[in-house]
């Protein structure tokens, strides 16, 4: 009877700290991805109030238990500080303190629920492992720690980064590439293009055959571009049917050329119950002075005009509003135009 107690009472405390442990992973996920849980954080803060206020009885005769307890309380109040930083100033060093905190505060959970799980197989037996064995177990240990924290980190920047249903890049990751593409153009002048494409009548597909295959197509599209662009290049999901394409190194020239061999290809390519769909493209060039803000506008406003035009076509913004427009065919562009 005193074993079946013990055991359950010990199990009672390692579901709490496992629960203290899962529950700090997800509310870093919801924060990185713009949903604010508080009452999730409040839970977290409850359940470590109530092992300081030794709500839950345990054994601790060295106070191990207590000072990784103590360590994780101080671990999760400067990351829940930084999660609500991050809600006002939602920055990339924001987001990389937000996951270094919870990688920190994952292992030190983590070391907690190890830690009892060992304490309760001491009190029920003694087991006398040579100085051999532990080594190994430590070993061992630390690798596997090192596995997880790899996996926590990866899994947290791949929710950060990455669109859930195409697996492209999102608009989080466009935006902040795109920035760090300027700042190091400002720097090292040199050329780079920018590609809005858009799924016409993408409406029309979703009320047909619904939106599971709707889904489908969006999968097919991004797979079937990405597996056409250069290594240097990335592509990312910036709305429901919108995609964007920054291409490094090239002028635009190339952006237009490049526009159009997607555009054929697309349109050659026989999609999921759909059969053959179209894409619109807006495409411009980076510019002294030009921001993420303007430089989009111009590409944005290029598939404006596309639309406009008839879809299934290229269209150019140069700079300051200036169009120019193309039949679809491969031509050249003057250079130097005025603004």
């Amino acid at each position: 009877m005193y074993i079946t107690h013990t055991i359950k009472a010990d199990a009672e405390i390692i579901n709490k700290l496992g629960i203290i442990r899962g529950s700090i992973q997800r509310s870093t996920q919801l924060e990185l991805n713009g949903i604010q849980d508080d009452l999730l954080i409040g839970n977290i803060n409850t359940i470590i109030s109530d092992f300081q206020n030794n709500k839950y009885r345990v054994y601790d005769k060295n106070d191990e238990l207590l000072l990784y307890l103590t360590q994780l309380e101080e671990t999760w109040i400067s990351l829940s500080e930084a999660m609500y930083t991050y809600r006002t100033n939602p920055t990339s060093t924001n987001s990389s303190i937000i996951i270094e905190l919870s990688e920190l505060a994952w292992v030190r959970s983590n070391n907690l629920v190890y830690i009892y799980q060992q304490t309760s197989q001491n009190k029920v037996a003694k087991l006398d492992n040579s100085f051999f064995m532990l080594t190994i177990n430590l070993i061992f240990g630390i690798f596997i720690i090192y596995l997880i924290k790899k996996y926590v980190k990866d899994t947290l920047e791949y929710l950060v980064n990455y669109d859930d249903l195409t697996g492209i890049f999102n608009r989080r990751f466009f935006n902040e590439y795109l920035l760090k593409e300027i700042e190091k153009f400002n720097r090292y002048p040199s050329k780079l293009s920018l590609v809005i494409l858009d799924i016409d009548r993408f409406k029309n597909v979703n009320d047909t055959y619904g939106h599971d295959v709707g889904d489908i197509i969006l999968k097919d599209l991004a797979k079937l571009v990405n597996s056409n662009i250069r290594k240097s290049d990335i592509l990312a999901r910036i709305g429901g049917e919108e995609f964007a394409i920054v291409l490094t190194n090239c002028d635009i020239n190339d952006g237009f050329s490049f526009a159009e061999k997607i555009r054929n290809i697309v349109s050659q390519h026989n999609f999921h119950q759909v059969g053959q769909i179209t894409i619109s493209l807006g495409v411009t060039q980076l510019h002294e002075n030009d921001t993420t803000d303007t430089i989009y506008k111009r590409a944005d406003n290029a598939l404006y005009i596309a639309k406009k035009n008839g879809r299934n076509r290229s269209e150019i913004e140069i700079k300051n509003g200036f169009i120019m427009t193309h039949p679809n065919k491969d031509i050249k562009i003057k250079q130097n135009l005025p603004s």
